[in-house]
């Protein structure tokens, strides 16, 4: 009951201004999709997912609705339905950026890292600025050991979004990976005081400083967070083995 009075309510603050005629329609998609938003901000995935399933059917050839169901669908544990809707999407749009940027994060989930690679390449062959795909691309690079490639990827995304958490912690990441532990810290640090920087970013950090030779300092960073600590050993010795 509530989530239906929840999608009411949304719908009728959403019809306010139209005139009788358009209300007896229904809601339109514009409509389903500020229902589908508010739900999943609110964490109602199911009414989120019928929203989002119905804007979909009413507008097939609108991408970015389809992108969006997607990725409901992804965040939902349903990887092989948004599969199916991104498919369908790019019979319709077969150069769609964005569907072309869901499909690839969807095949990088499911280890077909040459796959994801291929959809964000053809993504960016659309929308040569897309920070998503250019950061795909290069998180995809990197899963295939080229690393210098995926450092140039996560760069061209910072060109047009500097403040990105996610693209420069990716970057971080991708110089820790290659040795470079101390570029990682300089990129990382600052990163890490951010209020609205996720808790992985404070533990990247404290790994690239351990592999900088401080492993004092990073685990004094991680506390007593004793699984963080052996994630910690687990990644130096690795780094270790590995040459880096």
């Amino acid at each position: 009951m509530k989530r239906l009075a929840f999608a009411c309510a949304v719908l009728l603050s959403g019809c306010a201004g139209h005139d009788r005629a358009t209300a007896a329609r229904g809601p339109d998609a514009a409509s389903r999709q500020r229902v589908a938003a508010a739900a999943e901000a609110s964490g109602q995935y199911d009414v989120a997912l019928s929203m989002y399933a119905a804007a979909a059917a009413a507008e097939p050839n609108n991408a970015a609705v389809q992108a969006r169901f997607a990725a409901t669908l992804v965040r939902t544990g349903q990887a092989a339905q948004a599969e199916e809707v991104l498919n369908r999407g790019l019979q319709r749009r077969p150069a769609d950026a964005a569907l072309l940027t869901q499909l690839g994060q969807l095949r990088l989930r499911a280890g077909q890292t040459q796959a994801a690679l291929e959809a964000f390449d053809r993504a960016l062959t659309s929308a040569p600025r897309q920070i998503s795909a250019l950061d795909g691309r290069g998180v995809a690079l990197d899963l295939l050991g080229r690393h210098a490639e995926a450092q140039a990827s996560y760069r061209d995304a910072l060109a047009s979004a500097p403040a990105s958490i996610a693209v420069t912690n990716n970057l971080a990441m991708s110089y820790l990976l290659t040795g470079r532990a101390s570029e990682a810290v300089a990129l990382l640090a600052p990163l890490a005081g951010r209020s609205d920087a996720p808790p992985r970013v404070a533990v990247n950090l404290a790994v690239a400083r351990g592999a900088m030779g401080d492993p004092s300092s990073a685990r004094a960073m991680l506390g007593g967070a004793v699984s963080a600590q052996a994630d910690l050993e687990n990644i130096l010795t690795g780094l270790r083995a590995g040459g880096s």
